[in-house]
């Protein structure tokens, strides 16, 4: 049985950080992200890093947000993989936050090939 999970973090700092993890024998459909900058001027920026590649991809980024200004992802659907992080950075120390929401569905014994 699959579950939904919101993540969500406030960040003043331009350190990238781990916003959600998905867990051990689960995949994740990653369906939904608000980004909302609560102060200030922000350019904030998301990434997919995918384990079993050891690759982070970059979702988001070069949209400035005013205080108050947010992008909302939900028209694309992103399936995650067990260990696989979506990771989250602002580029200055204006307040966001970022809010995710992951569908973990656990992992069959029958695994697919692509």
């Amino acid at each position: 049985m699959s579950r939904k999970v919101s993540a969500a973090a406030t960040r003043t700092s331009n350190t990238k950080v781990t916003l959600l993890t998905v867990p051990t024998k689960n995949m994740g459909l990653w369906q939904m992200m608000y980004i909302i900058s609560t102060a200030g001027t922000e350019t904030p920026k998301v990434y997919w890093y995918d384990k079993s590649a050891d690759t982070e991809y970059f979702i988001v980024g070069g949209k400035n947000l005013g205080a108050g200004d947010y992008i909302l992802l939900s028209t694309a659907e992103v399936v995650l993989s067990e260990g696989d992080e979506i990771r989250i950075q602002n580029t200055g120390t204006s307040s966001v936050t970022y809010i995710a929401t992951v569908e973990f569905v656990p992992e069959q014994a029958v695994q697919f090939q692509y």
